[in-house]
């Protein structure tokens, strides 16, 4: 009876999300709700105070769209980077801790430091935590519970939006859908660059999109009607968008600085937008270089290759960041920064 039920309330739903209509079941008994007869053991109960760290790019921006539908009102959910994912949850620990029945950190991980810190609760807070990534340079995690850092699954290339995902459906937190499982394969193929391999352009679109509408907005859009199919407003603003990147392109490939840095043969450039479009572009248009480093004063320092040989995200931890053998990142210090101000405006250039 119960599996006819399932059945039933599944064609609902996927007929009000064709319908555009956004359906959200809010119970404390989900797992048996819906749950089948022998599976109970991988259900958990439902937490009432959840807390999400989450990278602030597409795939950390969407695994908070998965939280608010698993969720709703019952999450907090704070965009990080390195810079500050460690201060952050440090923070949490001293002084926050006890308001959250769950935590979560996905698609960036804590340093050393915090992951002590963590591993040294009591059992009760110690459960409270999973960390999800899926950057090589954090595999280390793997020696603690709370943590699972997973590259590739079956030989597919994960994203912390597909293990988020994943995590919530086989908890019974959070109904699978068509259209939701499309946007997280799409963000899943962007964030590892399949999508260039596939030539698989809609996944470029909805990363271009997160960046035309804003954090805010996209995460509005994405929680209301969770369908990768563009309106026919957001198609005209990525074939315009489209245009700026070519033209931002093709200005910045003037602007390349050669240096050697720890024996590659870097190029260097200093820009804010289209990252990814970018250092895969200049890459390819000076194979000469090993890499392409991406500078971003306020923040970041990204890394892209096209080289098999070349692996970034060792390079990336060396300045204190990480990510993946063809694209990673490292925080630029507020030291450095302070430093290169004071440079600019101490002697005047004649």
């Amino acid at each position: 009876m119960k599996s006819q039920a399932n059945a039933s309330m599944q064609e609902f739903l996927a007929r009000a999300e064709r319908m555009g209509i956004k359906v959200q079941i809010r119970s404390d008994n989900l797992d048996t709700l819906f749950s089948e007869p022998g599976r109970h053991e991988s259900r958990k109960s439902r937490p009432h105070a959840v807390k999400l760290f989450t990278h602030n790019d597409t795939d950390g921006v969407s695994c908070g769209i998965l939280g608010k539908l698993a969720f709703g009102d019952d999450i907090q959910v704070d965009y990080s980077n390195y810079d500050d994912i460690n201060d952050k949850v440090g923070k949490l620990l001293s002084l926050h801790l006890d308001k959250y029945d769950q935590v979560f950190i996905t698609d960036i991980s804590v340093n050393e430091e915090i992951a002590a810190r963590i591993e040294g609760l009591g059992m009760h807070d110690k459960k409270k935590f999973l960390l999800l990534d899926h950057h090589q340079t954090a595999d280390w995690l793997n020696r603690y519970e709370w943590a699972r850092v997973t590259v590739e699954s079956a030989g597919v290339k994960a994203s912390g939006t597909t293990l988020f995902y994943d995590y919530l459906v086989q908890a019974g937190f959070l109904l699978p859908n068509d259209a939701l499982s499309q946007y997280v394969e799409l963000v899943r193929q962007y964030d590892t660059w399949d999508w260039k391999e596939h030539g698989n352009q809609h996944a470029k679109q909805l990363n271009d999109l997160f960046y035309i509408l804003g954090r805010d907005r996209f995460v509005h859009r994405f929680t209301s009607n969770s369908s990768p199919n563009f309106t026919d407003t957001e198609a005209i603003l990525l074939a315009i968008e489209q245009e700026k990147i070519e033209k931002y392109i093709k200005g910045k490939s003037k602007d390349i600085y050669v240096q050697n840095v720890h024996n590659y043969k870097a190029g260097i450039v200093f820009a804010e937008q289209y990252i990814s479009e970018l250092g895969n572009a200049l890459a390819e248009l000076n194979p000469e270089l090993d890499f392409i480093a991406i500078v971003n004063m306020s923040r970041v320092i990204s890394y892209r290759t096209i080289k098999e040989e070349v692996n970034l995200g060792d390079i990336a931890a060396i300045f204190g960041g990480g990510g993946h053998a063809k694209a990673a990142g490292s925080p630029v210090p507020k030291e450095i920064r302070q430093a290169v101000t004071n440079l600019l405006f101490a002697v005047p250039i004649a």
